[in-house]
């Protein structure tokens, strides 16, 4: 099948344009996950919680660091997972949980994916008093770098828009894609610095250096705790995103038909 470039390019744009309906559709999506329950998405938030402050103080001794400073790190650590991790393992469903729209409707694929990044930065937002509460008690320096906290959510959305597009495409087609990301994803957050402090490697270790996850991750950690993300991290993340963009503009107008055909 012939790529059509124009058509596939035109789909994107038209599919970022209409935010009124991405936008509505995610945050109806988060309030159908929680229905009928009291706290609704709170319950995310509660469970993280938890689950921060009991590895913070068993952490914390492991890497013998005062929880002051520990409990921060790991908990807009696994706040900024939550948002790297939701979007990669979501966007292998993206196209295969709407497969009664895709056949029975005409519209821009690219409008699903949008979807899915959205409703994971309510999420964030709602994981965000987690933040506020845990840096009440421990205070970190706050200045102008926090500012910074917005730049990144937009660099990892932007990252997370053409991952999802190519991993939707790809789940459909080969089945088995969603489980080896899941497993893929899980072992990443043992690689990656969330548990434990990036200086117990070394900075110029392997490991950090070409783990994009880091990156993706130090970019709105890093302000959240005062601190300005790496130029690496910018550069890396940045090109990334231009590098995969391009890619999957190609591998999008080369199967967007067939998509419907492999659901």
């Amino acid at each position: 099948m012939r790529a059509d470039y124009r058509v596939a390019i035109a789909d994107l744009v038209l599919g970022l344009a209409n935010w009124r309906i991405w936008g509505r559709l995610g945050w109806l999506e988060v309030k159908r996950r929680y229905r009928r329950t009291v706290l609704g998405p709170i319950w995310v938030t509660l469970t993280l919680a938890i689950f921060c402050f009991a590895m913070g103080l068993v952490y914390a001794e492991l890497f013998h660091r005062e929880i002051k400073t520990y409990l921060p790190f790991l908990t807009t650590g696994m706040v900024c997972w939550g948002l790297v991790s939701g979007i990669t393992n979501e966007g292998c469903s993206t196209y295969a949980s709407a497969e009664n729209l895709i056949r029975q409707l005409k519209f821009p694929l690219v409008t699903l994916n949008c979807i899915v990044i959205w409703r994971n930065i309510i999420v964030l937002a709602h994981n965000m008093i987690i933040v506020i509460v845990i840096l009440i008690f421990f205070p970190v320096p706050i200045n102008l770098a926090l500012l910074l906290f917005i730049p990144g959510v937009l660099i990892i959305a932007v990252n997370g828009l053409w991952a999802t597009m190519v991993l939707g495409m790809v789940s459909v087609r080969f089945r088995d894609i969603p489980p080896l990301v899941s497993s893929l994803v899980t072992a990443a957050l043992f690689i990656t610095p969330i548990f434990w402090p990036p200086d117990e490697l070394g900075a110029s270790s392997k490991i950090i250096t070409f783990n994009y996850f880091y990156h993706l991750t130090n970019l709105i950690r890093a302000p959240l705790l005062g601190e300005t993300p790496a130029l690496k991290s910018y550069l890396i993340t940045i090109g990334g995103a231009v590098v995969g963009g391009i890619a999957t503009i190609a591998i999008y107008a080369r199967f967007r038909q067939r998509v419907a055909y492999w659901l």
